[in-house]
């Protein structure tokens, strides 16, 4: 049974474009080999790592979108782990039920009203005589 994934890999930083090109088919021939076919390829490029990873501070991200029987899912990261150019990977199962990124900021409307604070109006307040409600239960 062939479900949906989601691997993202990230290369050496300095590998060239050609190269990095040639990682990217590389890895498509791994899936495309344990009969998986590729949804989407997109590359996020050169970015910052929060700590560094084999002594790399930044690296290429690559994201995929691939379809996959859960059998092929070892081989394909022991593959993963020997290529040289990865310095790490990560494959997870994409949720069915997760509804489509959405670009963040670009469809929400921007809020034009300032929110003024809360204040209690003094015939507002409720009365410091009456006892709190009972909340306890029998």
């Amino acid at each position: 049974m062939t479900r949906s994934y989601e691997l993202t890999f990230i290369v050496k930083p300095d590998v060239d474009a050609t190269n990095l090109t040639a990682i990217i088919d590389r890895v498509k021939e791994f899936i495309t080999a344990e009969g998986g076919t590729i949804t989407k390829v997109d590359q996020w490029g050169l970015r910052r790592l929060m700590y560094p990873i084999r002594k790399y501070r930044e690296g290429h991200y690559v994201f995929a979108l691939v379809q996959l029987d859960a059998p092929s899912i070892a081989r394909i990261e022991s593959r993963l782990r020997l290529t040289e150019d990865v310095i790490r990977y990560l494959l997870i199962r994409a949720d069915e039920t997760a509804p489509a990124a959405v670009e963040p900021a670009a469809t929400e409307p921007a809020q034009t009203e300032a929110v003024a604070p809360a204040v209690a109006e003094p015939e507002a307040a409720a009365p410091a005589s009456e006892p709190a409600p009972d909340t306890t239960t029998t």
